[in-house]
């Protein structure tokens, strides 16, 4: 919290002023997040549809009579100079700003977001996004050009791969050797579709592919992807093991499943709600022993870092402000991938079949180590592609089975990010 006070005295009244590119469930509560948090503020929103942009103002408390809509920077710069809401369709738009410090993407697509975030980059801007989708799929080339021109590419805070970031490195900097970074799923069926869940996703205000993409793990072997490449971390099995367990036993539960350590790693069911883990190894066990039976941590030599919650929007603001103070990123990856989420098919699929992409009725990804990987197809690759093999259900789909639209952003991105 002390980063957000610096930001606070350092700014003052002239509060940090933000891009935010994406209005939907997550750019909605991020265009309040942001503004609300002492020292920055959301001073322009870019979506393809600005009435949308305009409505996420106004659900954050804005007037609609303060909101300025234009495609015109002259009129988009003298609005947040004076200190109004303002609203963009164009990213073009957006980059001539000289009033736009830093953006957050949170477009929630990989295809257009992959896209978005290079052109910041390549423009000269930090970006912190919450697109771990875009990330598991060509974040190591995203990094590549945001060092190239001397700026910052993150993933943000609040999201089970920042959350754990910051877990890992505080385990590691108590003395601990990660023995897994754990992600808490309640419930998991590979073959949900956007029809199986809708009553869940209706409840929920999520769309149906978002929470497809919930339901049948995509989304969480997305997000140890991301966490694994940033930290070289593995998968044990394709998919991970998904170990059920509960909070009184699983350190004893996750020692006996796991082979070895520096693994990634998620739980199946228990009373973990929406937490996350990492459990640590201490070969000082004489030293760390005692303390840490006094603290009811266990009798060790393993231990489990337990933080019941993550909040996605609510401490996204962290990262932006990290990233604007020191230059630091809050999980980007660290080289070449290491890990990979293949797609393998939800159904039996024949040629003329096109893939609907992550959290559709096709596909749904599975983590593995990249050396595992070679031949097969991305999940992040699978948004209408037409397969021309069959490929049978749960089989991983090779790249030789379908075939890409090479004029695609993010195909033609991944094409490069391989060549790197």
């Amino acid at each position: 919290m002390g980063v957000m006070r610096r930001l606070a005295r350092l700014r003052g009244d002239d509060e940090l002023r933000v891009g935010l590119v994406g209005a939907g469930m997550v750019g909605s509560n991020m265009t309040y997040q942001i503004n609300f948090t002492p020292g920055m503020k959301t001073a322009l929103i870019v979506n393809r549809s600005v009435e949308n942009a305009a409505a996420a103002y106004v659900r954050a408390g804005f007037a609609p009579l303060d909101i300025v809509v234009s495609e015109d920077p002259t009129v988009l710069g003298a609005a947040i100079r004076a200190g109004r809401p303002a609203v963009t369709s164009s990213i073009d738009t957006m980059l001539q700003l000289e009033e736009i410090e830093i953006v957050f993407e949170a477009t929630s697509s990989a295809n257009f977001g992959a896209h978005v975030i290079r052109t910041c980059l390549e423009a000269g801007h930090d970006v912190v996004t919450m697109n771990a989708e875009a990330d598991a799929t060509v974040g190591y080339l995203l990094k590549t050009v945001a060092d190239k021109n001397g700026v910052v590419y993150t993933l943000a805070d609040g999201d089970q791969p920042g959350v754990l970031g910051r877990l890992i490195e505080f385990v590691e900097s108590s003395g601990f050797e990660i023995v897994s970074a754990v992600n808490c799923k309640g419930y998991m069926d590979v073959h949900a579709t956007p029809e199986s869940i809708m009553e869940w996703s209706v409840k929920q205000g999520t769309s149906p592919q978002m929470t497809t993409s919930f339901t049948d793990g995509t989304k969480m072997n997305i997000e140890q992807a991301n966490l694994a490449n940033a930290y070289n971390l593995h998968p044990e099995v394709r998919g991970m093991h998904g170990i059920k367990s509960t909070l009184a036993t699983v350190t004893e539960d996750m020692v006996a499943a796991l082979d070895g350590h520096h693994t990634v790693e998620y739980t199946l069911g228990g009373d973990f709600a929406g937490g996350v883990f990492v459990v640590g190894y201490s070969d000082s066990h004489h030293m760390v022993q005692p303390a840490l039976r006094y603290l009811k941590m266990g009798e060790g030599p393993y231990y489990t870092f337990y933080r019941p919650y993550h909040l996605v929007h609510i401490e996204a603001p962290l990262s932006i402000a990290e990233v604007y103070l020191d230059r630091e990123p809050t999980v980007a990856p660290a080289g070449p991938f290491v890990t990979e989420v293949v797609a393998v098919a939800k159904k039996d699929l024949q040629p003329g079949d096109v893939l609907d992409g992550i959290g559709g009725w096709t596909s749904y990804g599975e983590i593995d180590r990249i050396e595992n990987t070679q031949g097969l197809l991305p999940v992040g690759l699978t948004e209408n592609v037409r397969v021309v093999k069959p490929v049978s259900q749960d089989e991983p789909i090779p790249l030789d089975a379908v075939e890409l639209d090479e004029e695609s952003p993010i195909v033609a991105a991944r094409f490069e990010q391989d060549g790197l």
